[in-house]
């Protein structure tokens, strides 16, 4: 069995709308499910966090994290929708994954996410900013 099959047969009731392609895998991961997953990825399976990144669709806010399974050249790639885009939250996985710090900060003050349990909440790229940007940059209407 490989470690996506692996995966999935243990992780089967706590992820849903998955996507398999070559050496990646895409699942939908609720807010509450997430450190379950994240932990089973990062601890029990040794992956390692490569990098998260966060879209803003017309309906939502998407995180997705990379997870590298060096090993078998594999991707895990959590996804978790936030429909409420004027205050997004979710949990943030720093109680895990030491190394999300700095990018969900980041990814907080993009899109104005909070990521309860995060350790640190102050700004990243804007805190000493001249013009003391505290606002999550995002655009709010399409021309």
């Amino acid at each position: 069995m490989d470690k996506i099959e692996e995966f999935i047969s243990v992780m089967e009731n706590k992820i849903s709308k998955y996507i398999k392609k070559k050496n990646r895998f895409y699942f939908l991961v609720s807010n509450e499910n997430l450190h379950n997953v994240v932990d089973y990825l990062f601890v029990t399976m040794g992956c390692r966090l490569s990098t998260a990144t966060a879209i803003e669709n017309y309906g939502s806010i998407e995180v997705l994290y990379h997870f590298s399974h060096d090993e078998s050249g594999n991707y895990f790639c959590p996804r978790i929708l936030m429909t409420d885009k004027a205050h997004p939250q979710m949990n943030s996985i720093t109680p895990i994954v030491k190394g999300a710090e700095w990018i969900e900060r980041e990814m907080s003050e993009m899109y104005g996410i909070n990521f309860e349990g995060h350790p640190r909440k102050e700004p990243l790229l804007t805190g000493n900013h001249p013009k003391g940007l505290r606002q999550p940059l995002r655009i709010t209407k399409l021309s």
